[in-house]
């Protein structure tokens, strides 16, 4: 039926794992082992504490993404429901880490960005450089109020101190090519991934074609290697001055010169140059960019942090203004010209525009039905934009580069001390119409038509220890849509927000990306958010939130309007240096989607009500500067509640679904240069419902969040060298066995036996 659920895979006695870093569906109703000798023994060293542990020394000889993976760990935890943007969010954090914020040049909306500042405190640091003068050192940043020393150790990664010459001046001064020349700085980067165990996607034998000859050939449906190729190449002058070209090849793709399939060497290719502050010049990119302001409306990257473990400071966005884009993604982003102009010191205007290719889905006319409209026969239609980026197979190489859109847009921007006002929006051309399939209830108000025209107002406005923020904006079509909110900060001791939203179900927001339970652009949502944050003790911190949501519209597998509420609580202790941990209990319940039969006996669509709960122990403690443990052992509960199903051949059942996930993490540097990271985890659930997430350490600037069902372990080793302070080698290989299976995955993605397994190496080299 339109807009209803997807047929679930059959349970029972299923012989299948389709693991969820792979695909969508998975086997269910495992049996339960008993308890395992592994998980006594990661018991024990979960509660071991070292008797004479020494406080550890972070520094490192190479770029150290330990700040980066706690950060993306805290961002991406809501992974399931916003994980878009998770790759450029751990890049950006890791180019930050690598080329920090100068404290003396830094705007209140840019140290914002760092996770561990506040609104407030990212305020008040421009209010002590404005008293000062300038910053001598990075301790000096005690003295602004909201930066305790707690606060600086998890900011310190990003932030640098510049010149005290910078914070004085109106415009930054432009330095000379010379100045450029001499201080660039280059980097080189090669990446290659590869998964030991191939699905049917890579085997010769899967598809038998025809040739126009009549000779019968077999060939694999993925029409390339199953290696992941990535190089990236980058000159950079500090902060001020960027080259960038990116290039990427996903698992499946060709990697030839090959016009005729569409394969042009590696399958996406990005680059930039950019220049940052130079006198009145903010920023001016050629090439690709992205654009952020307020609070996503309009624009937003799509790295946006949402719901989290930081259950206040990951709210309200600062609007970073446009940004050159180098990464992997191939979507979200603009490629041609754009550039922000400091009209005086406070007001900004923003002005770029933008011609690039798209995916799209593409449907053939049929030539059967009477003519209407101006198309001729036989044209396809496209029906929706398309994100996943990946083209291996005939099919998907059909929706590469379908639609082209040509885009305009702008901003203005007033950056006071006590408020920030501005207004963006743009102008948007599609060379053919965009006309979805109304027929499926979940796309009968996406946007429709050729041309686009979105704009939007935004503010922040400071008011003692209170912060109002808010965007209202007007999407293609003329719906009118909204979210503001305001956060309070008491001293030291806590924090607070309240948020409201509210996106129509008509409201498309094609390049927003605001703060949601859903994550990509703002549409179809009405919630209520609150978020607060304590710190009843120096080492103990509470942190929590409960948010209120309804969809007033059917969504994709949920065929009516529903509901649905998010809570989560958070308890923080370190009671040593070398020790610290966090318990974190949450619970969501809201509408899914089945088929149940009415009195008659007929098929309808209907409404379950779905609530997921889990638990979780977190443990960090470094034995010394060389050893560091981490260990977590995490539960789930999975309830469905609603009619039965109309076809019980689903499989699916009613009743509760448990899941268990137990792992343990080392850290071992044995000698300067050198880093090993370890895990080894047991996981075991009932169904796929109850899976469980755990983010790994990986390769600088990728991320690794598997989502683990069924029953097995899972272990890898990451090692990481530098020879040198410019070379940097890194190799990880990384295993998932599953318990009571033949095969892994489903589709092209299946795998014949119980394991999956991987391996990455990747080579940095700066000069």
């Amino acid at each position: 039926m339109n807009g209803g659920p997807l047929p679930r895979p059959p349970g029972g006695s299923s012989r299948c794992v389709c693991s969820p870093a792979y695909s969508q569906a998975s086997a269910h109703a495992f049996p339960h082992a008993p308890v395992h000798v592994p998980l006594l023994i990661g018991v024990a060293l979960l509660l071991a504490v070292p008797a004479a542990a020494q406080p550890a020394d972070t520094t490192e000889a190479f770029p150290d993404s330990a700040r980066v993976a706690r950060d993306a760990e805290a961002a991406l935890d809501d992974l399931e429901r916003n994980g878009s943007g998770a790759a450029q969010l751990a890049e950006r954090l890791a180019t930050l880490v690598e080329q920090p914020l100068d404290v003396n040049a830094a705007s209140a909306s840019e140290l914002a960005q760092i996770p561990a500042l506040s609104p407030f405190a990212a305020r008040n640091i421009t209010l002590l450089r404005q008293q000062q003068a300038s910053f001598a050192s990075l301790g000096a940043l005690r003295a602004a109020q909201g930066v305790t020393g707690e606060v600086l150790a998890q900011a310190r990664p990003y932030l640098t101190v510049g010149p005290a010459a910078r914070a004085g001046r109106r415009y930054p001064a432009s330095p000379s090519f010379g100045q450029v020349l001499r201080g660039l700085e280059f980097s080189a980067m090669q990446r290659v991934t590869r998964r030991l165990d191939l699905g049917k996607g890579y085997d010769p034998a899967a598809v038998r074609r025809v040739t126009a000859e009549g000779d019968t050939i077999f060939a694999t449906r993925y029409r390339g290697g199953p290696e992941r190729i990535y190089t990236r190449l980058r000159a950079r002058y500090e902060r001020r001055v960027s080259l960038a070209l990116t290039l990427d090849k996903d698992p499946g793709e060709r990697f030839a010169w090959a016009p005729e399939h569409q394969s042009f060497g590696y399958d996406h290719v990005s680059g930039h140059v950019a220049l940052r502050d130079f006198g009145r010049l903010k920023t001016v990119v050629a090439g690709d960019f992205t654009a952020a302001f307020g609070q996503g409306l309009t624009f937003s990257e799509s790295s946006v942090f949402g719901k989290g473990r930081n259950a206040v400071r990951s709210v309200a966005q600062s609007g970073g203004g446009l940004d050159p884009y180098g990464s992997a993604g191939e979507n979200r982003f603009f490629r041609g010209a754009a550039a922000t102009v400091r009209l005086t010191p406070r007001f900004r205007a923003s002005a770029f525009a933008s011609r690039r290719m798209l995916d799209a889905s593409l449907v053939e006319a049929d030539t059967t039905l009477p003519r209407s409209g101006p198309d001729p026969p036989g044209t396809a239609r496209v029906t929706a934009l398309t994100g996943s980026g990946l083209h291996r197979t005939l099919r998907e190489l059909s929706k590469k580069d379908a639609l082209g859109e040509t885009l305009a847009g702008g901003a203005l921007l007033y950056d006071g001390t006590a408020f920030r006002a501005g207004a963006t929006g743009y102008r948007a051309r599609f060379d053919e119409p965009i006309q979805p399939d109304t027929a499926r209830l979940f796309r009968r108000f996406d946007f429709n038509g050729r041309q686009a025209t979105a704009a939007s107002l935004f503010g922040q406005v400071f008011a003692g220890d209170y912060l109002f923020f808010g965007e209202v904006g007007r999407a293609p079509g003329g719906a009118v849509g909204g979210i503001g909110g305001v956060q309070a900060e008491v001293g030291r001791f806590a924090e607070a927000v309240v948020l409201a939203r509210h996106f129509p179900r008509d409201f498309t927001a094609l390049h927003g990306s605001a703060f949601g339970e859903r994550s990509g652009p703002p549409q179809n949502e009405a919630g209520l958010y609150t978020g607060l944050r304590l710190k009843p003790a120096r080492r103990v911190t509470v942190k929590g939130y409960f948010d209120l949501y309804r969809f007033p519209w059917g969504r994709f597998a949920v065929p009516r309007p529903s509901s649905g509420y998010d809570a989560r609580l958070v308890a923080e202790h370190q009671p040593r240096d070398w020790l610290s941990y966090y318990v974190q209990l949450r619970t969501e319940t809201r509408g899914g989607g089945t088929d149940v039969l009415d009195p008659a006996g007929r098929p309808l669509n209907g409404l379950i009500e779905e609530t997921r709960q889990s638990a979780r122990l977190h443990v960090d403690y470094e034995f010394s500067d060389a050893l560091r443990l981490r260990s977590r052992i995490e539960g789930v509960r999975y309830v469905e509640d609603g009619p039965h199903f109309a076809n019980e051949d689903f499989g699916a059942r009613r009743g509760t679904d448990y899941g268990t996930l137990l792992y343990q993490d080392v850290r071992w540097r044995p000698f300067e240069g050198v880093r090993l990271d370890a895990r080894l985890a047991f996981f075991d659930t009932d169904s796929y419902a109850a899976r469980v997430y755990a983010y790994e350490n990986d390769l600088l600037y990728a991320f690794s969040v598997p989502a683990l069902s069924g029953q097995g372990q899972r272990w890898y080793l990451l090692a990481r060298w530098a020879p040198s302070k410019n070379v940097v080698l890194e190799a990880k290989y990384a295993a998932t066995h599953f318990r009571g299976v033949e095969t892994v995955g489903s589709g092209l993605a299946e795998v014949d036996g119980p394991r999956r397994r991987e391996i990455r190496a990747q080579v940095r080299v700066t000069f």
